[in-house]
């Protein structure tokens, strides 16, 4: 039996909400169901038969041949303007329609493991409160000295061993500067970009900016898995006692759910709260917060008992001790994007019982607190207050 391959065609529509100014583009098929593509012109759909996924393959191959034209309007006058890369295609073929993870192939001898932590204000090696960006400088995808980094320079390290999204934002707060904020929405983004963002003038940065009073109190995230709030101590190095804290969710000593960091995030978040004396924690820094647990699914995850992102607490403790790639460590076949991250954000929410409201409304750091004290799993079933 003969099947008619299904012919598509394109358009573009301009996105709202978070992600103003990224462009959208959506393939249409002759039953005119719309299906849409990445930023970067992924293939985030579901695939009945073969010949529409060559179909479909072919016509993600023609259009990502526009890409670096988008690439190109960046604002010059941002570090992160030069930045001209972008997460490479996942085309589906006929042995394989379905992205997995593969070994992370890199140049042994060239990125071997020397870790460093961080030193005084005028000291050698400088570190960030994120493990991740620490595996980058301790492997040397960006400089082992933690400094003097640029921002194509993170962005890329970012992509080629973790294939993080470009889509995948951490957000300007609402109350950001309005010129910085629009400087923000035209560009396409990693988490990256908000920390020379809130460094103006700065073509280059050091790894413990991360972690200063700019970006602590704006865009670093309270309640964070494994280091204290700025204003409880030093936040730069890992607290031994909040990762075994985490490991410890662990229901059956193996893995770790999106459940079981649920209930560590929300032990957190009751702890920063009681020890905070100016406590917030509006739509964007529970956003932020949560994402260091879903961020370690997206990216860690590995086929197990749990489907195709089992995160192993083995795989987590070397992440945080060693701040080195796990020994099994695979790395994704199509990128992280931002809506899978919603989509893992949203469940932990629902397993505490409350939803972030996006986009964030005016006012978000107004010192509220959208994480209810009580999480709906701690109430006991039948109970009604």
């Amino acid at each position: 039996m003969n099947r008619r391959t299904p012919s598509y065609s394109t358009y573009r529509k301009e996105t709202q909400g978070p992600s103003q100014g990224l462009r959208e583009e959506y393939a249409v098929r002759e039953d005119k169901n719309p299906v849409r593509l990445s930023t970067e012109k992924a293939v985030l759909i579901r695939i009945s038969n073969f010949e529409d996924a060559v179909s479909f393959a072919l016509l993600v191959s023609q259009t990502a041949q526009a890409w670096p034209s988008i690439t190109q309007k960046s604002l010059t006058s941002q570090p992160w303007a030069n930045d001209h890369g972008h997460n490479e295609l996942f085309i589906p073929t006929p042995d394989h329609i379905i992205p997995g993870k593969k070994p992370l192939q890199y140049d042994k001898q060239r990125h071997y493991y020397e870790p460093h932590h961080n030193d005084a204000v005028h000291g050698t090696y400088k570190r960030a409160p994120c493990p991740a960006l620490n595996t980058l400088a301790n492997r040397g995808f960006i400089p082992r000295s933690g400094k003097h980094i640029t921002y194509e320079n993170l962005a890329q390290a970012a992509r080629d061993v973790y294939n993080f999204g470009d889509d995948n934002v951490c957000f300007m707060p609402a109350d950001a500067p309005k010129k910085r904020a629009a400087d923000q929405r035209s560009q396409i983004m990693i988490v990256l970009v908000p920390a020379f963002a809130l460094h103006p003038n700065q073509t280059h940065i050091d790894l413990d900016q991360f972690a200063d009073d700019k970006v602590q109190h704006a865009i670093n995230c309270p309640a964070a898995p494994t280091r204290l709030d700025r204003e409880s101590g030093h936040n730069i190095d890992l607290n031994t006692t909040l990762l075994a804290s985490l490991l410890s969710r662990s229901k059956d000593n193996e893995t770790l759910t999106l459940e079981d960091m649920a209930e560590h995030h929300h032990l957190r978040h009751n702890q920063s709260r009681a020890g905070s004396k100016n406590w917030q924690f509006g739509n964007s820094d529970a956003t932020c917060a949560l994402a260091q647990y879903t961020n370690l699914v997206g990216v860690l995850g590995r086929n197990g008992k749990h489907g195709l992102q089992t995160l192993y607490v083995e795989d987590v403790k070397k992440f945080y001790t060693s701040e080195d790639l796990p020994d099994a460590y695979e790395r994704r076949e199509l990128p992280y994007y931002a809506i899978e991250a919603t989509q893992l954000i949203d469940r932990m929410t629902h397993h505490i019982g409350y939803q972030i409201v996006r986009p964030f409304p005016s006012g978000d750091h107004d010192g509220r607190d959208v994480e209810p004290v009580k999480a709906l799993y701690e109430e006991k079933p039948g109970c009604v207050d």
